[in-house]
């Protein structure tokens, strides 16, 4: 009887595992950056859900971004997300030790700053399927 108990316990719990979702709802999320019309290569965007795990994306030489949940499923959670943009100015001597160390040398960035945001900061709401999400800063909002 003991063992039988054991046996569905385990069956119980095996078929829970193996039935569970392969994570929360995401959507694909791919947009552009761009501060007065330009593109703003080297962001590194954060959209952080209000309950659940972050994505992340970064900006190449146009602009263009496309998030990623984990390193290997892309999108983000589905509902509304705080949207946290990083980037700083390289300096010349940066600029040279990178060049110096053989390693590809970005675009020229472009620092994002407080003055380029909106007072109530970033934010996106993320559906199921594919998002367009862009954000055309302005020097003087």
């Amino acid at each position: 009887m003991k063992h039988t108990w054991i046996l569905t316990t385990l069956s119980v719990v095996s078929c829970l595992i193996g039935c569970a979702p392969d994570g929360p709802p995401l959507g694909t999320v791919k947009g552009k950056v761009t501060l007065d019309g330009q593109p703003v290569p080297n962001v590194v965007l954060t959209f952080i859900p209000e309950g659940g795990s972050p994505s992340y994306g970064k900006t190449n030489r146009q602009g263009e971004y496309e998030l990623m949940f984990t390193d290997t499923k892309k999108g983000a959670m589905v509902g509304g997300h705080r949207v946290e943009l990083e980037s700083k100015r390289i300096s010349k001597d940066e600029l040279a030790e990178m060049k110096a160390s053989g390693l590809d040398v970005p675009d020229e960035s472009i620092a994002i700053t407080k003055k380029h945001l909106p007072p109530d900061g970033l934010k996106a709401e993320v559906k199921r399927g594919s998002n367009q999400v862009d954000f055309p800063l302005k020097t003087n909002p």
